[in-house]
């Protein structure tokens, strides 16, 4: 667990301390950042074509992590929704501001994709003559937190208006809810341990994280599924936020995950004004620094 911890918490902090006035260098560690997720997602390409039995194990991570997306968002909804109708949060302001093209978003989801086929591909070609070292991904990893932290510092948000917002907090506990719940239930559907299951749903829209974290803990089959798994919730965010926004905005931001904090923010605030960027700021908050802590002590859990 203290490993799992120190790759992810340490370098987030570390990065968290830089406070960088220009923005042309922010625009670099953006751009360093995305790199390193491209390579992250190439390397577990290249160990995924390099797995025995490619042909069989391919469908088994599709149907897997499809199973495991509509039972997370289906747990998500109904707590949600419990929530909402108990603590309403009506919206005093409705954009009407056009979102933002969900086929460029898409587009970006699939080159993220690609870059697993790219890596597959060659790692297959490869496997004769080089084999990619298992927890290679780990040192592009670092350097994207790290890369994370600075821009979370560097974002204008103090941490006293994410850790004050009530209805962000909220929103929190409600997630880690039914994440739990459907790691159990997925546990069961799809025959992995109690702990395997919180850890898949643990990861809640941080693909990067999650796949990288369980792929050096359990190979780069369950690595894949764990990827494919979150990437589902920032697909699905792009057609579920503009459903619930009028009448759950609650619902439309929680489903989000950590994607709250990022990809999905510009459509929240599009869809349901400018009252739902606090909450939606704290929410993405709290969920991208649970994440690592989660993703860390259901893995040392499991071993």
């Amino acid at each position: 667990m203290l490993y799992g911890l120190s790759i992810v918490l340490i370098p987030l902090f570390i990065g968290y301390l830089f406070k960088i006035n220009q923005a042309k260098y922010l625009s670099y560690i953006s751009r360093i950042s995305m790199l390193c997720l491209y390579f992250i997602l190439f390397l577990m390409g290249g160990l995924l074509g390099q797995l025995d039995n490619l042909s069989t194990i391919l469908p088994t991570i599709g149907y897997t992590a499809l199973i495991m997306g509509l039972i997370i968002q289906l747990c998500n909804i109904v707590c949600f929704l419990a929530f909402e109708l108990l603590v309403p949060f009506k919206l005093d302001i409705q954009s009407n501001e056009p979102p933002p093209s969900r086929l460029k978003l898409v587009a970006e989801s699939m080159l993220l994709c690609s870059m697993i086929l790219i890596g597959g591909i060659i790692g297959f070609i490869l496997k004769e003559y080089f084999i990619f070292p298992t927890g290679i991904s780990v040192y592009p990893l670092v350097v994207m937190v790290l890369c994370v932290g600075i821009q979370l510092r560097n974002s204008g948000i103090p941490l006293r208006h994410v850790f004050m917002n009530k209805r962000g907090i909220q929103l929190s506990i409600v997630l880690l809810i039914s994440a739990a719940i459907s790691g159990v239930i997925i546990a069961k559907i799809c025959n992995f341990s109690v702990m395997q299951g919180l850890t898949f749903v643990s990861g809640l829209g941080w693909y990067s994280l999650s796949s990288t974290l369980i792929s050096n803990a359990w190979g780069a089959e369950l690595g894949s599924i764990a990827f494919f798994n979150d990437l589902s919730r920032e697909i699905y965010g792009l057609f579920t936020v503009p459903l619930f926004m009028r009448y759950f905005p609650s619902m439309a931001i929680g489903l989000t995950g950590a994607t709250a904090l990022d990809v999905s923010l510009p459509l929240i605030q599009k869809t349901g004004g400018i009252q739902t960027i606090p909450v939606a700021i704290s929410f993405g908050f709290i969920i991208n620094l649970a994440i690592p802590i989660l993703l860390a002590l259901f893995i040392s859990l499991t071993a």
